[in-house]
């Protein structure tokens, strides 16, 4: 009888949780099991003869693809050995593009050889030896056009190759895209067969599926009895938690399932209140991250609007002035181009510093960007007393030298300065007429202050107007080019020419192109205006060269803007072959600052232009800050002694000495060097005793029409006598 009692005690012991949901849902995997077994079976039978059908469709829809594309790739080699043929000969055309074309028409071959042996349909193979008999038409029949090709009295038979050709081409594209469109069809076709034969093992899934759902079901909900209790109460404690209330905790008393988790959740509950503090920490920091300047720690342009504001309701309760200072610092660029940007970093922030410690602490100094920073001088007094000491006292905490790793520097500050509210009403006018200042006083010598005057917003109009007339100035037809040719030293003789560009206004008239290409710099519009120059030059070299004139190369200057363009490259392509003009005749002009920029990539494209057999030359050497090291790396083909060292030769020592020493370097290069800006006979002795090869200016000519440059190379005889007579006569 105890054996029966201790027996029925232990059935009647009621299951933890754990082990409830245990044995409920291992009848429910036990049942998975059981059909998943059922299912694989019989699946298994007919998987292998599907796969290889499959298989053997998608084949044959590959292998037609790829006969397509090798088709097209064969095409294209075709196209590419067309058009050099005429640039470098069908010899050398066919040498470097026929064998490609040939190799992907011996791949469609493979190709559909493969599909030949995979396919079990004689239409397919039908189709394949049509296509095979096609290719090798095409083939012969372009090999047979190649060789006619540009021998004279064969041009009739030549047209005739061609169509016999294109014409089998043709075909071959649209028996190869049939035959891919069959086989395509094929494979979508066994696809929809399989599909549907797999129809039944879908339904299979599918009741197997919803059983297992009913029985998940019926577990669940036998489960859910067991724990709705325990379960309303943490239900409870997560809404107070969701509403914002981290000190709920939930009770622990009880040691099951539901005790732990009572407990993680308080542990939960507490990360949570713990967070919160820290995310309330972490706002306030990306809000200060938002509103200041990420180098310097200034506030930033985001902020600059609303401490205007501040200021400007200020003034007007309390009847002050209010100060908006825009600064640029002067010489920043140069810093950061020889330095490095690390370098122009650190210059910042010193100079963030300076600003600051020269203010009071109702002041504030703004960084909006690159080296430009504004200042609101905050409650002013009304007569404005304090304002021009303010700035003398900026000006020279920013001038004073800085040392910057092993390098000490020194930058001044351009300062324009607008005040509310005589100069402004709102924030835009005051920082805009402060900006127009700051130009004002960059204009009037730099390291120095200007305060805004009504006839500024001129000057800016100006510059908007001017801005605009730019934009459409290339489709009116306004600009046009002038040439100063270039002279060879030892013969006198015409050798080259500089394209450089002229604006035509119809309101203004000639406007110098010191006073638009800076405009068009800054606006990216040099890069349309620089593709125009490309291609005008280039026509004109061509039509001077059919008018009879001797051949010689015509010089472009690239403008940064341009140069740093990935289309630069393309330009030059397309002109030269719009114009018929050999690369030969066509020379850029370079800046040593432009390649210095970024020397890798400025490397590669000055390569591939050397490639295309353009020439390239420095122009203005000596006045950037390339490195020997750099030179010799430059494919270049002369150097160009900027006119600012040959303006004062002879009386200048220091000129002539630097004039000789890019002479000297030029010739251990074995680059040509030409002075421009020649202007003297002095200046020409000099250069022609110091082996100077070429040079320009207006001692020969200043810079003419196409016309008026034909007539100069025509009568140039006496100059060339003249030249070639003191260059005997320093020789002897």
């Amino acid at each position: 009888m105890s054996e029966s009692l201790a027996g029925f005690s232990w059935r009647k012991r009621p299951l933890s949780l754990r082990a409830e949901i245990a044995l409920g849902f291992g009848v429910v995997i036990a049942l998975m099991l059981a059909l998943g077994v059922a299912f694989y079976l019989s699946e298994q039978r007919s998987s292998v003869a599907i796969d290889k059908l499959l298989n053997s469709d998608n084949r044959m829809a590959d292998l037609s693809l790829r006969s397509s594309l090798a088709m097209y790739k064969a095409r294209e080699a075709e196209s590419e050995l067309l058009l050099s043929a005429d640039r470098l000969g069908v010899a050398e055309a066919s040498t470097r593009s026929l064998p490609a074309m040939q190799n992907h028409l011996l791949d469609m071959r493979e190709y559909l050889a493969s599909l030949r042996i995979v396919s079990t349909d004689p239409r397919f193979r039908d189709q394949v030896d049509r296509i095979e008999a096609q290719t090798r038409q095409y083939e012969n029949g372009f090999l047979a056009f190649i060789k006619q090709h540009g021998k004279e009295g064969n041009l009739g038979a030549a047209r005739a190759s061609r169509q016999g050709y294109v014409d089998a081409a043709v075909a071959i594209e649209s028996s190869v895209e049939a035959l891919h469109t069959a086989a395509s069809k094929r494979a979508l076709q066994t696809r929809s067969d399989v599909a549907r034969a797999a129809s039944f093992s879908r339904w299979a899934a599918i009741a197997m599926i919803a059983l297992a759902a009913v029985m998940g079901v019926v577990i669940a909900r036998i489960v859910s009895l067991r724990i709705t209790g325990s379960v309303t109460q943490l239900i409870a404690f997560s809404r107070r938690v969701a509403s914002g209330d981290f000190s709920a905790r939930a009770q622990q008393g009880r040691d099951d399932e539901f005790g732990i988790l009572a407990r993680a959740m308080n542990q939960m509950a507490e990360s949570i209140e713990n967070s919160n503090v820290l995310l309330e920490s972490s706002a306030d920091t990306l809000k200060h991250q938002a509103t200041h300047d990420a180098l310097t720690g200034l506030p930033n342009r985001a902020l600059l609007e609303d401490r205007l504001k501040q200021a400007i309701s200020y003034a007007d309760r309390y009847g002050r002035l209010m100060t908006v200072v825009f600064i640029n610092l002067d010489g920043f660029k140069l810093v950061n181009d020889s330095l490095g940007r690390k370098a122009g970093d650190d210059l910042l922030k010193v100079m963030a510093g300076r600003m600051s410690q020269c203010l009071r602490s109702v002041d504030t100094v703004v960084r909006t960007g690159g080296d430009e920073f504004v200042i609101v001088l905050y409650d002013q007094p009304g007569d404005g007393a304090e304002i021009a000491p303010a700035l003398r006292r900026l000006l020279e905490a920013i001038g004073w030298p800085i040392q910057i790793g092993s390098q000490a520097v020194q930058v001044t500050a351009s300062m324009g300065v607008a005040t509310y509210p005589a100069d402004g009403a709102d924030v835009d006018a005051l920082v805009m007429n402060a900006d127009a200042a700051m130009s004002r006083a960059k204009a009037s010598g730099r390291n120095t202050f200007r305060f805004y005057a009504s006839e500024m917003n001129g000057t800016v109009r100006d510059k908007l107007a001017m801005r605009e007339g730019l934009r459409n100035a290339i489709a009116r037809g306004e600009f046009h080019l002038v040439y100063q040719p270039q002279l060879e030293m030892s013969s006198g003789q015409v050798i080259g020419a500089e394209a450089l560009i002229r604006w035509n206004h119809p309101e203004r008239g000639l406007i110098s192109p010191a006073d638009f290409i800076p405009l068009a710099e800054e606006t990216g519009l040099i890069v349309p205006i620089g593709e125009w120059v490309l291609r005008a030059a280039c026509f004109q070299n061509k039509a001077w060269q059919h008018a009879g004139l001797p051949a010689f190369a015509v010089s472009v200057n690239v403008s940064a803007r341009q140069f740093r363009e990935r289309t630069l490259i393309e330009q030059v392509a397309r002109a030269l072959a719009e114009s018929g003009l050999e690369a030969r005749f066509l020379e850029l002009e370079l800046t040593e600052s432009l390649v210095m920029e970024d020397l890798e990539s400025a490397l590669l494209s000055m390569k591939a232009l050397q490639g295309m057999g353009v020439q390239l030359s420095m122009d203005d050497f000596g006045t950037g800050y390339s490195s020997l090291s750099a030179i010799k790396r430059f494919p270049i083909a002369r150097l160009k002694i900027d006119r600012a060292f040959v303006r004062d030769i002879p009386e200048d020592e220091e000129d002539k000495a630097i004039a000789k020493a890019i002479i000297s370097l030029g010739h251990e290069l074995n680059l040509k060097v030409i002075a421009e800006g020649v202007e003297t006979e002095q200046q020409l002795q000099f250069l022609l005793a110091n082996g100077c090869d070429e040079m320009q200016g207006y001692l020969f000519s200043p810079p003419v029409s196409p016309t008026e440059l034909a007539t100069l190379v025509r009568t140039c005889s006496g100059t060339a006598h003249r030249l070639s007579a003191l260059s005997a006569s320093m020789r002897g």
